[in-house]
């Protein structure tokens, strides 16, 4: 997994590109949402348009950071899941906690 971080102005965004399961690029991906969250970001933007796979240890990663940006008055915003992503989002039934948006920059408007 490749995965792109860019902050601004309170708002992390991560482009992940690859398959997100257990294992090292889960690893990196939430060590990632934990810096975004240590350097005082609350609103994450998960641009999943290039994510082919998630697994369940993938859904806890992304489910957890919701609640923490949650707890911390922030919010997680989904951008272009895969097809994958919303059928399995879909199915755990979660797709509905999240904002979901066709770009980067409708959710970046939709933060605060």
């Amino acid at each position: 997994m490749d995965l792109d971080v860019l902050q601004d102005n309170g708002i992390c965004t991560l482009r992940v590109k690859g398959a997100l399961k257990y294992g090292e690029s889960l690893d990196q991906f939430e060590a990632a949402i934990q810096s975004a969250f240590d350097s005082g970001h609350v609103y994450l933007i998960l641009n999943l348009e290039a994510m082919p796979v998630i697994d369940s240890t993938g859904i806890g990663v992304i489910v957890n950071a919701l609640q923490k940006a949650k707890k911390l008055n922030g919010d997680t915003k989904l951008v272009k899941p895969s097809p994958f992503a919303e059928k399995t989002f879909k199915m755990v039934h979660i797709w509905n906690l999240f904002g979901v948006y066709a770009t980067e920059a409708e959710a970046v408007a939709a933060c605060g």
